[in-house]
């Protein structure tokens, strides 16, 4: 198996997998979904609130605010076997929000307002609006961030697209073709072209394999296709982790599942043995 890096930027990497099959592929993409652990606000203590936003809604915010997370530096709450899930330094991060508007003036909590004990850990965005209060207005809180999976939740999963398409090629008759165009006419996206009855793809990485050139050739020249093994694989992270870190995390992950799948099977395969005996 091969692995080609095609884009790694603004939390955005894309790449082709050679040489492999749908069922890894697709294992890869639901160990990132939902096995990547991850920073979410858990717990919160509010201590004031009197804007117009209910209680559980400013609490329902905070948890979908994307937090840093470094890796390996903490353990999913879950696991935990210092505090069996409740919350300590080994799986959790405190923070505080204080924000108040003046007698004459109206104030955007913001999540730059939110302020962490630990530098490494922040909201991604320090513009994601929190609640409006009017003038007077105070809203005062503790949070508690905790590790966990996006099997858990949505707001645990570090990734925003995780998705994966088959690698397209051209199966071409071309003593059918007539160079009548009709196909690249088709193209939504305009990446076929026609050279001396010759279809060719200008853009692999941009075909979606729709089918629209085939249904349109009146000759029954083209068919679209895969090539077998090969995938585009894109994953987008939300910014708690770059994606490099988040594809890493889930390699591990899934050796480790099937480092313990083996362990199993050997078990129960000598207890077969012994009791066949």
């Amino acid at each position: 198996m091969e692995i080609e890096v095609i884009e790694n930027k603004n939390n955005k990497l894309r790449f082709i997998v050679r040489g492999s099959n749908f069922t890894f592929v697709n294992a890869l993409r639901r160990t990132i979904i939902s096995e990547v652990p991850t920073l979410a606000i858990e717990d919160i203590i509010l201590v004031e609130n009197t804007s117009p936003v209910l209680d559980e809604i400013v609490a329902h915010r905070l948890g979908l605010v994307p937090l840093t997370t470094p890796p390996d530096e903490f353990t999913v709450a879950s696991e935990c076997d210092n505090c069996g899930g409740e919350g300590c330094q080994f799986c959790s991060v405190p923070l505080t929000l204080e924000a108040e508007a003046g007698d004459n003036e109206t104030k955007m909590v913001l999540t730059k307002d939110l302020e962490s004990n630990d530098d490494k850990i922040k909201p991604v965005s320090d513009k994601i609006p929190i609640a409006k209060l009017g003038a007077g207005q105070k809203i005062t809180l503790e949070a508690i961030a905790m590790m966990g999976r996006g099997k858990q939740h949505a707001k645990w999963s570090p990734a925003v697209t995780c998705s994966y398409r088959y690698y397209p090629l051209v199966q071409q008759d071309s003593s059918k073709c007539t160079n009548c165009m009709e196909c690249v006419d088709a193209c939504p996206l305009n990446i076929l072209q026609v050279n001396k009855k010759v279809v060719k793809l200008t853009d692999p990485l941009a075909c979606l394999l729709c089918d629209l050139c085939t249904h349109a050739c009146s000759y029954d020249s083209l068919k679209m296709s895969q090539v077998e093994g090969d995938y585009i694989f894109l994953l987008e992270t939300t910014g708690v982790m770059t994606p490099i870190v988040a594809f890493k995390k889930a390699t591990e992950i899934l050796k480790s599942k099937a480092k313990d799948f083996e362990n199993e099977y050997k078990v129960a395969l000598e207890s077969f043995l012994k009791r066949k005996k």
